[in-house]
């Protein structure tokens, strides 16, 4: 089973207060063990997203 992707944040809910480490640092992190994750299983992460994202959708 394919672990689901880390939540991306909006850009609204940083609050660009230069916070270290930044809510995008956790997701920027999160999302290199779910790619490591997705690449032991023998998967391409990016063609793991690109299927679960909604058409047009970038957020993820």
């Amino acid at each position: 089973m394919v672990p689901s992707p880390p939540y991306k944040p909006h850009p609204q809910e940083c609050c660009n207060r230069g916070c270290c480490p930044c809510i995008f640092d956790y997701y920027w992190d999160a999302l290199e063990r779910w790619r490591e994750k997705v690449e032991a299983l023998g998967l391409d992460p990016d063609q793991v997203l690109a299927a679960l994202a909604p058409q047009g959708d970038s957020h993820i």
